[in-house]
């Protein structure tokens, strides 16, 4: 059951009100520490990948260490493209073995970003993988995109209706409910009413961008209401470099370059462990790969 794509356990998960995370990883250590740590948790878990950081490692090897993790594990591990706007980008990663991949042609006029995610949708399909699709502009940072919080658009309800109507077995919608991503520089204004709205009409489980920095009652609201997917990225980020300043700190003087990778291992995997407690989904791995009931 190691290997699955996301969309039947996101499925499950929004049905009994729990999140799974979406960890970015960074490497194959940061990839192992999302890994094992949802397996000491028993949780599902979603491996996600930036564009930046495939053009640095390569498909191929990304592929195989998640892979061959996630066979080492009994949880469900699912590999995901994020953010991605590029066509050629998806299918190689179809092709190279990722089991989910997001479309992201939020930046695009409502007709093209329809009509183009239908084109992936179409692809998705045939291939047998997930796919994550995007309305309005969430703000923050994202891989080399950028939407000022002040510019972003919420999305709109019937232009929701309308983006999913021809895509029935997406995966997994992120419409833009006031999350950002990146570090909050205030109180995020999350839309619960919008959300509330769309899970109501729309039977595709949500996607909750911009997890870094909410606080616990945010995340329960928003999972609540339906958000069954919940992407980490800047924290996981910040928790690889900080855990290897915490060794240089200690011990300055030390040359040999494992204990540097243990102390980033251990300060990601407290992250990935803590968060898959707030999420809900502890002890759920049986349950999202429908082994239960």
């Amino acid at each position: 059951m190691a290997f699955v794509t996301m969309g039947p356990m996101l499925k499950r998960a929004q049905a009994a009100r729990y999140g799974i995370a979406a960890f970015n990883m960074i490497d194959y250590n940061s990839a192992r520490s999302i890994i094992e740590g949802a397996a000491d948790l028993q949780a599902p878990i979603i491996v996600q990948v930036s564009v930046k950081t495939i053009k640095h490692w390569g498909y191929k090897p990304i592929a195989t260490w998640v892979r061959m993790m996630a066979e080492d594990v009994d949880v469900p591990v699912a590999l995901h493209l994020d953010h991605c706007s590029d066509a050629d980008v998806i299918r190689r990663c179809i092709d190279a073995g990722w089991s989910s991949v997001m479309f992201d042609g939020s930046s695009l006029p409502f007709a093209e970003n329809k009509a183009r995610s239908e084109e992936i949708y179409a692809m998705t399909e045939a291939a047998g993988v997930g796919l994550e699709a995007e309305i309005g502009a969430i703000g923050g940072v994202e891989d080399d995109k950028f939407v000022a919080e002040d510019s972003a658009i919420l999305a709109d309800y019937d232009e929701c209706l309308a983006f999913v109507k021809n895509m029935p077995n997406l995966a997994v919608f992120a419409p833009a409910i006031g999350t950002a991503h990146g570090f909050y520089k205030g109180q995020p204004k999350i839309a619960y009413g919008l959300l509330e709205k769309i899970t109501a009409a729309i039977p595709i489980p949500i996607a909750l961008h911009g997890g870094t920095g909410l606080s616990q009652e945010q995340f329960d609201r928003c999972i609540a209401a339906g958000c069954a997917k919940v992407n980490i990225s800047t924290m996981h980020k910040h928790r690889f470099i900080e855990g290897f300043i915490a060794v240089r700190t200690e011990k300055p003087k030390l040359e040999e370059p494992l204990p540097f990778i243990t102390g980033q291992y251990e300060a990601m995997k407290k992250d990935v462990l803590d968060m898959i407690r707030a999420f809900g989904s502890a002890g759920k791995a049986a349950h999202a790969a429908g082994r239960e009931g």
